[in-house]
């Protein structure tokens, strides 16, 4: 025995005596170039080692080294993959010979890691693999080796493995595409984890840098760990992580967060248990400034499927110019419950509540549900949905507005498809509800059925300043002054119309809007490849109806359209009221209209409208001129008598008024207008100008005889008289030319009788000298004719 301790004694000492002569007498830097090729063959890329390489023996078994590079491959801008300035690794002698793992610690310094794309979409990993040659193609496969189950286990006991600690500093991976033109960078400026063993407490520290074109944020990371010796339990404990970013989607604003928590991982049972977290999210800067925090209760995984949070509670305090430098503050309130293999999610308890201060804009905003059902991961029930606002705004109504949003929500992610069912809004007196559904694929589908009660929409509608600049723009019109300028006209983009695929239906009670009233609404729409199509669109107008079938087409940014519209059994005299603050006309008006053009704004539909259409007026009234009382007038100058002036409101009652028209560049051409009543007809024809807002009508009007209650519709003396209406819509004149009809009318007359008489002449001159024998009584009733034409002159 004893010359067996003899022997191994002899052999340790010379085992020892053989490592202290290689670690003596041998330069690792002899092999560099050993090194060096052994790697160009392993991974196909040059290696440079420029710093000094050296090991140590005892006590610790360690190996160190100085710069060592790694290139790319040639095609590459960025000659390097990998560069470390300083590495350092070492391992205790004498624990190892007692089968214990104690590492020193590992330290790396100046790492530096480009992962590149190239502009032909290659990246510098590719090929990164043995040279293939002539030997190692040829060499024949090893045999697999198996381990015998009843081979001792390895020597080295892992829960004894010690590790002095770890020191990354000054590293760096930068990730860039030259295809995409972008370049991701972390710095990792120091990481840390002090000495570790199991079933010890550990300290982890990271300090880092993340830059890009879009961001810059600066992450610190710091946490205890443990990992106990059955490697069973790892636990995180005083987890924190802090950032600062810096985003372009911040303008300028920076964010500060902080995180806390903790975590703890049973590899046996897998079960994962995430303490309470909280989040402080903390914003600077003139575009966002205030915090948002963040808390839950403790988050529970069990089999790795199953996740229980209790409770998460989120508030902010928020104000910049993105809200508008209004403050926004935030509570939400809700839970969360899933199964991973089940396939199934449930939270029983959603509210949002939001409060918005400003200028221009207060109140309160709340979203609720009460409870949201995730089966297979793919269809979502959302049970009573509600969205409750009460607002004031100004610059929007007069009124609060009170609004309320409430649905039952189904989403099937399979089919991409939302359905909002028994949707029920209120904006103030306001209603609509209805069904709505939502496809989203390439061309979206919505599809809706909405019903509305009366909508009066005067509590919404712009302040008077609007009305103000509108009629100063007017009044420096007609004076011939500049008027203010006004911001240029936009053609609509209708480009989406291509994008969409829309159908439904929409009734409405009716609208109130200023002073029009409309009636029952209902329209069908439909939206697809590029055109929008109402037919019909149908409401019920001042005791008639108004019949639309219309569309308007993108047209490749050309925006053209086409509009069909009847009107029938309309009240007239009030929807002018209403419209246009005008009482030019009464009656009961029918009309047929087909309109067409390119163009949206309000000038190209001015100027490039073209129509043709036509109206009847029954039972009406002309205001602003009474034609029979003219034509009394007229008679009684005739008679050389007078009439008292007309204290009654200036009208002229019609039976019918019926007229086609055309409009084109903003003209209305009225070819072909007639107006009959029981004492005159009207004849005429006249021009509308729509862009001006005047009118030039050139009519005729002509007396009609009485002979009884009823009309014979036949001239009494052919007295037709001048009419002219000029003017603007507003303020029409009435130009009626009795003088000039009575003078014309007299001239007549006299040259009828002039005629006459020289046929009489004639004729009795012819008898004369033909011999025959003209008596007294002839010439007497020859006489009584002309005097009868005379009187009929003058009475």
């Amino acid at each position: 025995m004893k010359l067996f301790l003899k022997i191994a004694a002899a052999l340790i000492a010379l085992l020892l005596l053989i490592v202290i002569i290689v670690v003596t007498f041998i330069d690792p830097n002899d092999y560099k170039q050993q090194i060096q090729d052994q790697v160009k063959k392993s991974v196909n890329r040059d290696l440079v080692i420029t710093g000094d390489l050296s090991w140590s023996l005892y006590p610790l078994l360690g190996f160190q080294s100085g710069q060592i590079t790694l290139f790319n491959s040639p095609g590459f801008t960025e000659k390097t993959l990998l560069n470390v300035k300083e590495t350092a690794i070492s391992i205790s002698v004498l624990p190892l010979l007692k089968g214990k793992l104690e590492v020193g610690e590992i330290i790396l310094d100046g790492v530096e890691f480009n992962l590149i794309t190239n502009k032909d979409g290659l990246s510098n990993l590719d090929n990164l693999q043995p040279e293939e040659t002539t030997d190692t193609a040829n060499a024949p496969e090893e045999e697999t080796s198996t381990q015998d189950p009843s081979a001792p286990s390895d020597p080295l006991d892992l829960s004894q493995f010690v590790l002095s600690g770890l020191s990354i500093t000054n590293a760096q991976l930068k990730v860039i595409d030259h295809q995409k033109g972008e370049t991701q960078e972390v710095d990792i400026n120091s990481m840390t984890l002090s000495e570790f063993a199991f079933d010890q407490t550990a300290h982890f520290s990271l300090n880092s840098t993340l830059k890009n074109a879009q961001v810059e944020a600066d992450i610190s990371l710091e946490t205890d760990l443990f990992v106990d010796a059955a490697l069973n339990v790892v636990e995180l404990t005083n987890l924190t992580i802090e950032s600062d970013v810096l985003a372009d989607a911040l303008s300028g604003s920076t964010l500060n967060t902080k995180f806390k928590s903790g975590l703890k991982y049973q590899v046996g049972t897998k079960q994962l248990d995430i303490k309470a977290i909280t989040i402080n999210n903390q914003f600077s800067g003139a575009f966002l400034e205030g915090d948002i925090y963040i808390n839950s209760s403790d988050i529970n995984i069990k089999d790795h499927s199953q996740l229980t949070l209790g409770k998460l509670i989120m508030t902010s305090s928020l104000t910049g110019s993105s809200l508008d430098n209004n403050k926004l503050e935030t509570n939400l309130q809700t839970n969360l419950a899933a199964d991973i293999n089940k396939k199934t999610a449930t939270i029983n308890k959603f509210e949002l509540k939001n409060t918005i201060t400003g200028e221009q804009i207060q109140g309160n905003v709340n979203l609720s549900f009460k409870q949201m059902n995730v089966s297979n991961f793919e269809k979502i029930i959302i049970n009573q949905f509600k969205m409750v606002s009460e607002l004031n705004a100004p610059s929007i109504s007069k009124e609060k507005i009170n609004s309320t949003i409430s649905s039952e929500i189904n989403y099937d992610l399979a089919k991409q498809k939302l359905s909002l069912n028994k949707l029920q809004t209120t904006v103030n007196d306001i209603e609509l509800g209805g069904e709505l559904s939502f496809i989203q694929q390439a061309v979206p589908v919505i599809r809706y059925n909405l019903k509305g009660n009366v909508w009066d929409l005067n509590p919404y509608l712009a302040s008077s300043t609007t009305t103000e600049s509108s009629n100063k723009n007017e009044e420096a019109r007609k004076s011939g002054e500049k008027a203010p300028t006004t911001e240029k006209e936009v053609e609509p983009d209708l480009s989406s119309l291509k994008t969409l695929d829309i159908k439904g239906d929409l009734s409405i009670a009716g609208v109130l809007y200023q002073d029009i009233k409309i009636g029952k609404i209902t329209n069908n729409l439909t939206v697809k490849d590029g055109r929008a199509t109402l037919k019909p669109l149908t409401a019920k107008l001042y005791d008639g109806s108004l019949n639309i079938d219309a569309w308007v087409d993108e047209s490749g940014g050309k925006n053209t359209y086409k509009a069909t519209t009847s009107i029938s059994n309309i009240t007239l005299i009030q929807l002018l009221k209403d419209t246009a603050q005008v009482d030019l006309l009464s009656g009961t008006a029918n009309m047929n209209l087909v309109a067409s053009g390119q163009g949206l704004t309000a000038t190209k539909i001015q100027q490039g409208i073209v129509a043709k259409g036509d109206f009847k007026i029954l039972d009406g009234e002309l205001y602003g001129i009474n034609l029979s009382h003219e034509i009394r007038v007229l008679k009684a100058k005739i008679q050389g008598k007078t009439i008292a002036p007309d204290k009654l409101v200036k009208k002229t009652d019609f039976a019918s008024l019926l007229g086609d028209f055309t409009v084109e560049k903003g003209i209305a051409n009225n070819q072909k207008l007639t107006m009959l009543s029981p004492v005159i007809r009207l004849d005429g024809t006249g021009i509308a100008n729509t862009i001006e807002q005047t009118i030039d009508y050139k009519l005729g009007v002509t007396p009609l005889s009485k002979t009884d209650e009823s009309t014979s519709y036949v001239d009494l003396n052919g007295i037709s008289i001048p009419l002219r209406i000029k003017g603007t819509f507003t303020k029409p004149t009435f130009a009626l030319d009795t003088e000039g009809a009575l003078k014309a009318q007299i001239d007549a007359t006299k040259k009828a009788v002039k005629d006459k008489a020289e046929q009489v002449i004639k004729d009795k001159a012819k008898d004369i000298l033909s011999g025959k024998k003209i008596s007294k009584g002839d010439l007497k009733e020859e006489a009584k004719d002309l005097e009868k034409t005379l009187k009929s002159l003058f009475n």
